[in-house]
């Protein structure tokens, strides 16, 4: 009897190994498996203008944006982070991209505008907050059935402002 207890302990020990090593490479797999559906984390666009000062003040004044990272260039700011929470932008002066002559992207970046699709909860709290602002499309339904209202921040690029149908349960 004690030579039959030992030999179950024995196979439950292996079967113990066993277990440990295939769930260890189910666990490894499901990483692996994870980070190629997941390579990227965040997306941040840049937006490239001729000052940032203006676009910080636009986000930061009427959206409650912060301003996360500021990095000067010789009298004036260069480059910008700007962040609410769930969302952010990031502004890089023309200047600063054509410090070096020999880089496509500096040229490149003058190329604009930008479009910035931004999803909101509220499209007359946005169009209320937009006063004084380029509005380049009023309050509109697209054919989605989302309300839209287009606007031109300070730097040039199109923002637009989008309050996206609910869904009803079926």
């Amino acid at each position: 009897m004690k030579l039959n207890r030992r030999l179950n302990r024995k196979a439950m020990t292996g079967y113990f190994a066993v277990f440990a090593v295939a769930a260890l490479v189910a666990v490894t797999v499901a990483r692996s498996h994870e980070e190629k559906k997941r390579m990227i984390n965040k997306s941040t666009p840049v937006l490239h203008v001729k000052a940032v000062e203006p676009s910080l003040k636009f986000w930061t004044e009427r959206f409650g944006f912060r301003t996360t990272i500021q990095v000067p260039e010789r009298d004036h700011i260069g480059f910008a982070a700007i962040d609410n929470g769930s969302v952010e932008l990031m502004y890089q002066t023309y200047e600063g991209m054509q410090a070096n002559p020999s880089d496509p992207l500096g040229k490149a970046a003058e190329q604009g505008p930008t479009f910035v699709f931004m999803e909101v909860p509220d499209i007359n709290a946005i169009a209320s907050a937009l006063h004084e602002i380029e509005v380049a499309k009023g309050i509109h339904e697209t054919s989605y059935g989302a309300q839209e209202i287009i606007a031109k921040e300070p730097g040039g690029h199109y923002v637009i402002f989008s309050q996206l149908p609910t869904q009803t349960k079926q």
